[in-house]
């Protein structure tokens, strides 16, 4: 159906949309107050975690497989310990204080031991050591440093540790993460020496780490942590300590609570502007109102309609309002813009609007329908909060076009009036004559310029990096970014993360617990001990820092040797390693030990039993699943990328005959599991779903345009000035130093989605002059002053509204902001530029073909 057929129809439809338009105003405002009740009633929760990011994988699997034996991945709170004056945090008077605020908040029944695993503390390491050694001697009895040293080491102990010293691990974890990194105990080794000097050590700060139930739910161990947050800034504010928390379920916690005052924050500064350059467009009251209105009625709706179906929202749908407002204006401009035209020479409100929608129908429409699809291509994204996020923007988008049609038009129909004297749209002859002037004569350099911006792009967006942190949905000035600041200034490895290990039957019900499966687990032990990644392995003697069945079994032998001689086990003086001597059945060994209720860990007070709980899980004396825990310093994306390559090039595969999983190959399955595996994961989903949503749109906008045309050369013309867009976007992101994340992932389908829409609009326009008889130079210019003018109107208001997320809290909101709102001044210049100069050349080139 040709447009002047569909503009026809919809006029003559005209009666009825005036008979409609109480009952349309009326539905879209019942609709619009239902489901702003049940956004009051039920507001929705924000829920910004790494698992919600984490696409599904047979590493995950396993891991929540073996989990429901040993529990979940451990939840640390670190907590920074300082003294006000900056003087030393272990001086007897702090040590005595910190022990003091550490009963004091053990004592509250919302830190229990069914809340909290453990406390590693200088207080309470010191007294675990004093109930070993001391008789369980308190620490508050004690005035001195040289009382705990004579109380808790032997008279024969020096400052010097050898590699196969059973306390070496607990010093290096003790000094690389508890300990600031100006630690200084010459005063110990002194007085262990001599029996001279204070024997006091000295650091300015110290760290605790709370080890929280990770069998909790995310909202228990978020409330409990953020508790004790606040009782640590309550006892911070009444005493000369001060005590600094940070954690990733803070982090999250942080990020969700923030978020709400985000969205108010941007939707009001959003709205603002839209509503001035409204005004600045068309200077009259309906004009501005309406469109207000119906933008109103459409953020409701998304998030109305997103709430209501149960859609779990993150940070990412802060931006969508911004987003849709940006978007939602460009067809109240176009429609409004039109409506101003028909209303000097038609004097019925309904027919001039209906006229309106029937000339936009097929730019509008194919823009609406090629945006949508930019955004739904997101659900090809293997990451559940990119899939949320694309089909709230397309809800939102829908939402948008139908407000923008039917709800405003209802209003034109019943409140507007025709008038001989109504404000005339703003118009930019002078620059509408420069362009045109600039296609007649610049055509060469245009093109020229174009493609050396567009080779320029390619090859930086080879050197693009993706990057994942949750940190990056805070500002850097909120509290918890400087905790976290603070514990990566002051520790050598603050803030560490874990890495796992684990182990599964490969065949059978059990893994051999044989003289191969130790001699694996020996070479495991070494292969972290050289891994300077591992914490602890860059003390003088590396000291990795982890719990494994390994670790525990030479622990065991090192504190006594006896055990070991039972079982033929010994641990060998030149390298410090476990061997056998004979036969091996390590099930027995760990059955053993298993019973043993000694405390085995100087720093949390575990007992072995303890200890074969968390990394050796039996049935019927055989053993089922190992698991090893490590701990890795990786501050950044790209220091997790290298940890999670490292260990699988460590780990090998089942083909490589040197390597654990081909050793172990008959024995046992070894997956690489935990947070940090996820995140590289979705490091990798980012880059898969970057590939996808542009793809997919790319490939929509080509099937609707040749729709649209029925020939490949004006489908191609029309879609080569978005596929450049995109591609300039790409080399913006390179100059300003941005990164691919969760966000900017989408740029590209955005590009095409907006690129697409501007294209549409200005090449229909072109096809309706020269239909009306326009010669082709002439229906360029007029397309550029009508069209083209409304395009700059609407693209400024789009991006201002994008710009508008650069006001947010959120660093990564921020930068999808910027880069947003360069998507949209690329496409607009590529459009009013590129495009005329690629029709003009067509059009010579089919002439010169015909001829």
């Amino acid at each position: 159906m040709g447009e002047r057929r569909i503009e026809e129809t919809l006029v003559s439809f005209a009666p009825r949309f005036a008979s409609l338009a109480w009952p349309i105003f009326i539905t879209g405002t019942l609709l619009t107050l239902g489901l702003l009740g049940n956004l009051i009633v039920n507001p929705p929760t924000f829920h910004t975690e790494l698992s919600d990011f984490s696409p599904d994988s047979e590493s995950k699997l396993a891991h929540d497989r073996i989990a429901e034996e040993f529990g979940d991945e451990s939840r640390p709170m670190f907590i920074h310990v300082t003294v006000d004056d900056s003087s030393n945090a272990l001086d007897i008077d702090s040590i005595h204080l910190m022990a003091l605020h550490l009963n004091e908040v053990q004592a509250m029944s919302q830190f229990s031991n069914q809340s909290v695993d453990s406390w590693i503390t200088a207080p309470s390491i010191i007294q675990l050591a004093l109930d070993e050694e001391a008789n369980g001697e308190k620490i508050s009895d004690i005035d001195s440093w040289p009382s705990i040293l004579d109380l808790t080491v032997d008279d024969d102990v020096t400052c010097t540790l050898s590699a196969d010293d059973q306390l070496e691990s607990a010093a290096a974890f003790a000094s690389s993460s508890l300990l600031h990194k100006d630690l200084d105990i010459s005063n110990i080794c002194q007085y262990l020496d001599d029996g001279t000097g204070t024997g006091e050590p000295s650091a300015s700060s110290t760290m605790w780490i709370v080890e929280i139930n990770p069998d909790l739910s995310t909202e228990e161990r978020q409330e409990i942590q953020r508790n004790l947050r606040d009782k640590l800034n309550e006892l911070s504010s009444s005493s000369p300590l001060n005590y600094e928390s940070a954690s990733i379920d803070l982090i999250s916690n942080d990020i969700d609570e923030n978020a709400f005052d985000n969205l108010i924050l941007l939707i009001s500064i959003a709205i603002i502007l839209v509503v001035a350059l409204l005004y600045l467009a068309f200077r009259t009251v309906n004009r501005v109102l309406f469109p207000f209105i119906g933008l109103t009625y459409a953020l409701i709706w998304t998030y109305g309609l997103m709430n209501l179906f149960g859609g779990r929202f993150t940070a990412l749908e802060v931006a969508v309002a911004p987003l849709v407002l940006g978007l939602g204006i460009d067809y109240s401009i176009h429609l409004q813009r039109r409506f101003a035209n028909y209303l000097e020479s038609e004097e019925d409100t309904s027919k001039a609007w209906m006229a309106t929608c029937g000339h936009l129908f097929a730019p509008l429409t194919l823009a609406v329908v090629t945006t949508i699809a930019a955004f739904l291509a997101n659900l090809f994204s293997p990451l559940d909060p990119i899939k949320y996020f694309g089909l709230a923007l397309a809800i939102g988008v829908i939402s948008a076009f139908v407000s923008s049609t039917l709800i405003v038009g209802s209003l034109h129909v019943l409140f507007s009036k025709t008038s001989g004297n109504t404000p005339r749209t703003l118009e930019l002859p002078r620059l509408s004559s420069w362009l045109s002037g600039l296609h007649r004569e610049q055509q060469a350099a245009i093109l020229l310029g174009t493609i050396i911006i567009s080779g320029a792009s390619i090859i930086g967006a080879t050197g693009l990096e993706t990057e994942f942190d949750l940190t990056d949905f805070l500002d850097e000035d909120m509290e918890i970014m400087q905790s976290r600041g603070m514990l990566e200034d002051s520790y050598e490895s603050a803030g560490w993360k874990l890495i796992y290990v684990l182990m599964e039957p490969a065949d059978g019900d059990s893994i051999p617990a044989d003289k191969t499966l130790l001699a694996e687990l020996r070479g495991l032990h070494s292969d972290f001990e050289s891994n300077d990644q591992v914490v602890g392995t860059q003390s003088r003697t590396a000291s990795p820092t982890y719990e494994g069945p390994y670790v525990v079994l030479r622990d065991a032998i090192l504190r006594d040797a006896s055990f070991g001689e039972k079982y033929g086990l010994e641990v060998y003086k030149g390298d410090g390693q476990v061997y056998a001597e004979s036969t091996l059945n390590l099930a027995l060994v760990y059955a053993d030990l298993g019973q043993n209720n000694s405390v085995a860990d100087p720093l949390t007070g575990d007992t072995w039993a303890d200890r074969v709980n968390h990394t050796v899980y039996m049935e019927n004396n055989q053993i089922v699943y190992l698991r090893n825990e490590i701990m890795v310093d990786a501050r950044t994306s790209a220091d997790s990328n290298k940890v999670v390559d490292d260990f699988e090039i460590m780990l090998g595969t089942t083909d490589d005959a040197g390597k654990p999983r081909g050793v172990l190959a008959n024995h046992a399955i070894i997956h690489l599991t935990g947070d940090l595996v996820q995140l590289d994961h979705v490091l990798t989903a980012l880059n898969t779903s970057q590939l996808n949503s542009t793809a997919f749109s790319l490939f929509a906008s080509l099937v609707v345009l040749f729709l649209l045309t029925r020939k490949i050369v004006p489908t191609l013309i029309v879609l080569l000035p978005v596929v450049i867009a995109t591609l300039w976007v790409v080399g913006s992101m390179i100059i300003l130093g941005l990164k691919w994340n969760v966000l900017t992932v989408m740029v590209t389908a955005l590009s095409i989605g907006i690129g697409i829409d501007y294209t549409i609009h200005m090449w229909r326009r072109y096809e309706r002059n020269k239909a009306e008889g326009m010669e082709k130079r002439e229906a360029l210019e007029d397309s550029i002053a009508t069209t083209g003018v409304a395009l700059i109107i609407s693209s400024a208001t789009t991006a201002l509204g994008f710009i508008v997320l650069m006001l947010s809290k959120m660093p990564l909101i921020q930068d999808f902001g910027l880069i947003t709102a360069l998507t949209v001044i690329s496409s607009l210049v590529l459009c009013l530029v590129v495009l005329p100069v690629l029709l003009s050349l067509s059009e010579k080139q089919l002439s010169s073909g015909d001829s």
